[in-house]
């Protein structure tokens, strides 16, 4: 997922794509008799999409998080 965004694609892991394995099956062309562990959505960022723009108010990882062992 890092060598992808660093190419510029989008990636995150889908879990629908374990609960609805049929569908994935289906539509990869995957033989039944394999399993399907994880799935991972790729493409482009589009950053006029909605969802995209959207920030959280939660509190900044300083408030509450240590690093111990790491060089600043």
């Amino acid at each position: 997922m890092l060598a992808a965004w660093d190419r510029g694609l989008g990636s995150v892991i889908n879990g629908q794509g374990i609960m609805r394995s049929y569908i994935v099956h289906e539509v990869a062309n995957i033989p039944k008799d394999e399993v399907i562990m994880t799935c991972v959505a790729m493409g482009y960022p589009d950053d006029s999409f909605p969802a995209n723009a959207v920030r959280s108010d939660r509190e900044p990882n300083s408030d509450f998080v240590r690093y111990v062992g790491f060089a600043d």
